[in-house]
């Protein structure tokens, strides 16, 4: 009887500093959320000083004030930027009010540069206030800083890392086997950056996949290729519309998108892809197939329709650039062991009364043009990262190219 006492005594002693022990994590919790959390945050960068005088981390459900302050202690006009970052909201907006500078936005709330190149005269002090008003959840982090850190795009960091050359070491008519850089071609309209052959620093990972740089565009955004295939397999098309955005493989490229990559939306750019539908006249051949496989001359600009989206395929022409041709070549960076599979790309090569051919790229990285629309081949994704983003990393598939949350 004594000893049962005793477990009985033991036992309420135990639940009593259970209770005890959630009681204190309760009270830490709460003060944590309404205090320690909103502590004021001051981070200097340069001649500049950030007060986030309720912290640059916020989340809730409610409404939410957030005070912050920018003040330059030097000699010599600044340019900062406001930055919203990490956000995870739905249907929750903002209002940010510039009482010194006169900036008043309404937005909705995720991540994006709200404001950039604000000036700041020397010694002078702006306020703001962040308003969020909403009943649903949301969180996300503030961030500024001195305008110039956002001054080198994800273009302007592959240029930086390469040496540029003004043309390739081998013809379009050659296998390109070795690394060939980062090469320029300019017109009076545009400029392009393109790799050839064996490139080794032009990976990227980017929303959990691993992807290789073909090109940076003419706006400055920058063209990946995933570096391996999807798991679906696709025939081009099954009826007599040979446009892209008609297509069965453009129904699937966009059902992989929306499962992959709606929450990268804003990281990709609604970008010009090319589809070669120009045909020359009395012949069984479009355009493209006496520029790319008989005249061995890839133009860089589209020389046909043109569809506007968020997802493609890469271009016979573009292939041809990065180091391909109709032989077998397993040594430029287009080329993957892990693919076993040939997969379409964008540009049309020839039809027939029964039958049209588009350009494929065969496991063995070659280009083709004799398989039919109708076969069921593999899907590579192209994609092109927004200008106005920055980046880090090398380009190595050890240290490769990470964008940086916008």
């Amino acid at each position: 009887m004594i000893k049962m006492r005793k477990r009985y005594k033991s036992a309420l002693f135990f639940i009593f500093i259970l209770i005890g022990a959630c009681v204190t994590l309760g009270v830490f919790y709460y003060l944590y959320e309404n205090y320690f959390a909103h502590q004021a945050v001051v981070v200097a960068d340069g001649n500049l000083t950030i007060n986030y005088l309720n912290g640059n981390k916020f989340h809730g459900k409610t409404d939410q004030k957030i005070s912050f302050s920018v003040t330059n202690n030097g000699d010599n006009e600044e340019t900062y930027y406001i930055r919203l970052a990490k956000i995870t909201a739905d249907d929750v907006k903002y209002h940010l009010v510039g009482t010194d500078n006169k900036i008043d936005i309404t937005n909705d709330l995720y991540s994006s540069i709200i404001k950039n190149q604000i000036a700041i005269a020397p010694k002078a002090t702006q306020n703001y206030e962040l308003n969020i008003t909403t009943s649903h959840k949301y969180q996300g982090e503030l961030v500024v800083a001195l305008s110039n850190k956002e001054s080198m795009t994800f273009g302007d960091l592959i240029i930086e890392n390469n040496k540029v050359y003004d043309k390739p070491i081998t013809s379009f008519a050659e296998n390109a086997t070795v690394n060939e850089g980062l090469i320029k071609v300019k017109s009076d309209k545009e400029t392009i950056y393109y790799f050839r052959g064996d490139i080794d620093n032009n990976y990227v990972s980017f929303a959990n996949n691993l992807w290789r740089i073909v090109k940076i565009n003419e706006d400055g955004s920058v063209k990946l290729v995933l570096n391996n295939l999807i798991e679906t397999t696709s025939g081009y098309q099954t009826g007599e519309d040979f446009a892209f955005n008609e297509s069965l493989i453009h129904l699937a490229l966009t059902d992989w998108f929306s499962v992959y990559l709606e929450s990268y939306t804003e990281q990709i750019a609604s970008h010009k892809f090319c589809n070669d539908l120009v045909i020359e006249e009395g012949e069984e051949t479009y355009a493209a197939f006496n520029r790319i496989s008989k005249n061995f001359i890839p133009n860089p600009a589209c020389l046909g329709d043109t569809l506007v989206s968020k997802i493609g395929l890469l271009t016979a022409d573009e292939v041809a650039m990065a180091g391909g041709t109709s032989t077998e070549n397993k040594n430029y960076y287009l080329y993957n062991d892990s693919i076993t599979s040939s997969y379409y790309t964008m540009t049309s090569a020839k039809y027939t009364q029964v039958a049209y051919y588009p350009y494929v790229v065969e496991a063995n990285g070659a280009l083709a043009d004799d398989i039919s629309s109708t076969t069921a081949l593999g899907i590579r994704p192209v994609i092109n990262i927004i200008k106005n983003i920055a980046a880090t990393g090398t380009g190595t598939s050890d240290d490769p190219y990470i964008l940086m949350d916008i």
